[in-house]
């Protein structure tokens, strides 16, 4: 039985398999980039080796993929930068999924860090891509909260600096992305499902837009940190 607004500190696999199908109502999540697959010394995850080949990070992220859309009624927002280790696995995932991509957004993080390598373009962007359950062939969202003409698939968002955990977790997402998605897409006390919950970002972002959520996160470390975000959002909530 899985419980809402809990986290799961397992592999997202494992907290997937025992959810039901059309579960949830939104997926909103950043997978590992599988950076340390050409980039030793960059790890980023203490409990999780993110150095999986490219067939193998194509397998496991196709059955992620497969899963977040077997449990999902509605969208899946998958936020992924393109990096040597997943360059190739990443093109032959949005050709696997074509038939399910209904968006592609650009998120224009405003600044790329420098290449570690001589003669490597610096990556100031990320992909948010999105896969549809409704009407994925159409670009028309029947559940958006926005008007005609008012929101752009480019996105202007500073990266990890505008999240306050960036030391504790060198691969996290900025609160306005999530919050974003949340504001502008569904109604109060959906549920949002995050399978990389990471520091906990959905889950926040979910609270403060009056929704339910579900995270998995492998890393105890990582688990313990957004428990305490949590908690600290909904004592400030009880204040107010």
């Amino acid at each position: 039985m899985i419980e809402l607004n809990k986290i799961y500190n397992e592999d997202c696999l494992e907290t997937m398999k025992r959810m039901e199908s059309n579960s949830v109502d939104y997926c909103l999540t950043s997978p590992p980039y599988n950076i340390s697959a050409t980039s030793k010394g960059l790890e980023k995850y203490n409990d999780y080796s993110d150095d999986l080949s490219s067939d193998d990070y194509f397998t496991n992220q196709s059955t992620v993929i497969e899963q977040m859309l077997r449990i999902t009624k509605k969208h899946i927002f998958y936020n992924i930068q393109m990096v040597s280790g997943n360059k190739l696995a990443l093109h032959k995932l949005i050709g696997h999924f074509a038939d399910k991509i209904k968006e592609v957004i650009i998120w224009n993080k405003g600044f790329g860090q420098p290449a570690i390598c001589e003669r490597v373009f610096n990556s100031a962007f990320e992909y948010i891509i999105i896969l549809s359950n409704k009407d994925p062939g159409k670009r028309y969202f029947e559940d958006a909260n926005f008007d005609r003409g008012t929101q752009s698939n480019l996105f202007k968002i500073k990266n990890k600096h505008f999240n306050s955990y960036s030391k504790e977790h060198d691969a996290v997402m900025p609160l306005d992305v999530p919050r974003y998605f949340i504001q502008n897409f569904g109604t109060v006390n959906e549920i949002w499902h995050d399978p990389y919950l990471g520091t906990g970002t959905t889950a926040i972002a979910a609270i403060k837009e009056k929704r339910d959520w579900i995270g998995s996160e492998i890393s105890k470390e990582y688990c313990d940190i957004a428990q305490t975000r949590i908690n600290i959002e909904l004592n400030q909530m009880k204040l107010f």
